[in-house]
């Protein structure tokens, strides 16, 4: 059963945390719009649907944007980084800011659709029926939520690689199997598997950007070396740039292990790694206990909804850009040609 995201509610002070807006700017705009609050939660406190919640940060945030870097894969080929959670909370959140998303499983072990209530165990139609059965992508796309879709993934997945590799052009397939639904959304979010595989060379030639997700532990800065030569290796024999970014996680800042290796990744790294950086906190966990976002229970204090609000953030800022933005450029290109 999918998940109803619209049993969630926001007071203005939570708006105003999530939108970066003053709580007074959105009072006065609450008020100037006349928009409806939920009756009778008798906490005192007016709390807005998340419907009505997204449609004002829309206005604030996401409605004079264009978005350039479109597709966003969360990777690492070791295990248990973190990205499905980070996968989730993000698109949650774009979500929130106003923005459509599409969220699509590659993982067999479905750990993305389980956190939107999708059943693992399901004969939903998956990736593999588009990439192997040429089913057309639109047909296999369920939505969650107004703004929010989701590609499922199941069993089925566990036996694409074989047929994927038989494929010509193996490596462009999910590139151009995403072209009919380009226009439809803001962003569309891929969840890849804990592996080097055929499927995610795919995902890596289709993404925009690709979100490298690493623990800040010794073992993960070990791993991410050969990640990256793998990346450095397909880029090159793909005459393809992969355009990339690393983003520390579970991060703690009491232990010194995770302190030398947060240096370590920035002093290796460079600009490369994300200035925003996910510190470990059990909200992650219950968040996947209860398969919902933690700003389904989070409140203003929280630690990880802040951390997933600066994460989002940095990525809109580096993935998109304000009309003016693009007036002002294409007036340069205008007057370049002149």
């Amino acid at each position: 059963m999918k998940h109803d995201l619209s049993q969630i509610a926001f007071n203005q002070k939570m708006i105003s945390f999530l939108s970066g807006h003053t709580t007074s700017a959105i009072s006065r705009y609450m008020n100037e719009h006349k928009v409806p609050y939920l009756e009778g939660l008798g906490n005192g406190r007016k709390r807005y649907s998340f419907e009505e919640t997204r449609n004002v940060i829309k206005k604030l945030v996401a409605k004079e944007t264009r978005v350039k870097e479109q597709i966003q894969v969360f990777f690492n080929f070791k295990g248990g980084t973190g990205k499905t959670s980070l996968c989730h909370q993000t698109a949650v959140h774009l979500v929130l800011l106003g923005f459509s998303v599409l969220a699509i499983d590659c993982d067999p072990q479905a750990h993305l659709s389980s956190s939107f209530g999708f059943d693992e165990y399901s004969d939903d139609l998956t990736l593999y029926d588009v990439l192997i059965n040429n089913v057309q992508i639109n047909e296999v796309i369920q939505r969650v939520y107004p703004g929010l879709d989701v590609v499922p993934s199941n069993l089925s997945m566990t036996k694409i690689e074989l047929p994927l590799a038989q494929k010509p052009g193996r490596e462009k397939v999910l590139d151009k199997a995403l072209n009919p639904i380009r226009k439809k959304y803001d962003f569309i979010l891929l969840d890849t598997n804990p592996t080097i595989s055929m499927l995610n060379h795919s995902a890596t030639y289709a993404a925009n950007r690709l979100n490298i997700v690493c623990e800040t532990q010794p073992y993960s800065l070990k791993g991410l070396d050969l990640l990256i030569e793998e990346i450095k290796s397909f880029s090159s024999a793909m005459e393809h740039k992969v355009n990339y970014c690393i983003i520390p996680n579970k991060y703690e800042s009491k232990t010194v292990t995770a302190q030398e290796a947060l240096g370590a990744l920035r002093q290796t790294y460079k600009d490369l790694v994300t200035g925003s950086l996910i510190r470990k906190c059990e909200e992650f966990n219950i968040s996947a206990k209860r398969g919902l976002p933690i700003h389904a229970f989070a409140n203003t204090k929280s630690i990880a909804l802040e951390d997933i609000r600066d994460l989002v953030n940095e990525l809109v800022d580096k993935g998109v850009e304000t009309k003016t933005q693009t007036n002002r450029a294409q007036k340069e290109v205008i007057t370049y040609a002149g």
